[in-house]
């Protein structure tokens, strides 16, 4: 919901402003090796987006440093009204309960260990036995009951499961600043990195 939020913001407010997807593959250059100037961005597809920077932010997919990825599961769950506070819980397994204003809540947690993220985006597996346990966790405490019928204002079934990679680095700073000539394939220019910033994004962003 943010970031269709931001786009839709991004879209109002920046004239000409477009979405392109494609992959890109380097940053593009006008002239020889010894006179060449930065235009813009190369994607697989041989396209040029032309621009006066470049800023490499994939999350986990990074390729520069030493970025890894900490997968979370996560479970979309409908709510008798809209909720009010988000809540972190002690215990239970920790759960974080987030609320929408559609009556629905996004309920994570139990995260894996960070890695090297090997899975493509848009194909990370979701584990259903990750999801059950962040849905058993949270049915339990927002219920006041003891038993298996809970009752509580996150008890119904999930209407989305998914997993995502939450992007971080070794040690856990985020890596942003000017890339090197010798890090960037097709030579130097204005490119830029921004990634690693945990579950801080936000907070930690330029």
């Amino acid at each position: 919901m943010l970031c269709d939020k931001m786009w839709e913001v991004t879209q109002q407010s920046v004239d000409g402003c477009k979405l392109i997807q494609g992959e890109v593959v380097s940053s593009a250059y006008d002239g020889d090796d010894d006179n060449k100037s930065f235009v813009g961005a190369k994607l697989a597809d041989g396209t040029i987006i032309k621009g006066d920077a470049l800023l490499y932010s994939c999350g986990p997919w990074t390729k520069f440093g030493t970025m890894m990825g900490v997968k979370y599961h996560s479970a979309i769950i409908p709510t008798p009204d809209v909720l009010t506070q988000s809540v972190f819980f002690a215990g239970c397994g920790d759960p974080e309960v987030y609320p929408r204003p559609d009556k629905t809540a996004y309920c994570t947690g139990f995260p894996d260990e960070a890695v090297k993220v090997t899975e493509k985006p848009g194909e990370v597996e979701v584990r259903k036995d990750r999801i059950q346990k962040i849905v058993d966790s949270v049915r339990k405490a927002s219920s006041k009951k003891s038993d298996d019928d809970y009752g509580g204002a996150l008890s119904a079934d999930p209407i989305l499961e998914q997993a995502c990679y939450l992007p971080t680095t070794l040690d856990g700073l985020p890596l942003m600043g000017k890339l090197s000539s010798s890090s960037i394939h097709g030579g130097g220019g204005p490119c830029y990195v921004a990634a690693g910033h945990g579950c801080w994004g936000i907070l930690m962003g330029p």
